[in-house]
């Protein structure tokens, strides 16, 4: 699953870090400014099931 986080920096860090409590993360894509919005960056999660899950759990 990817998923994307637009935010300041410091929102984004949160939000990782909150996400992989729950989620294992398979990559970060780099950190890059959004266009016409200042202080705002976008960031690109991709997460992996576990290796020993079964299924995902909704």
């Amino acid at each position: 699953m990817r998923i994307r986080i637009d935010g300041t920096y410091a929102e984004l860090v949160y939000t990782v870090n909150k996400i992989r409590t729950i989620l294992p993360i398979g990559s970060i894509s780099p950190i890059r400014p959004r266009r016409r919005r200042p202080y705002t960056w976008r960031v690109f999660i991709d997460t992996a099931p576990k290796p020993h899950a079964r299924r995902w759990i909704t």
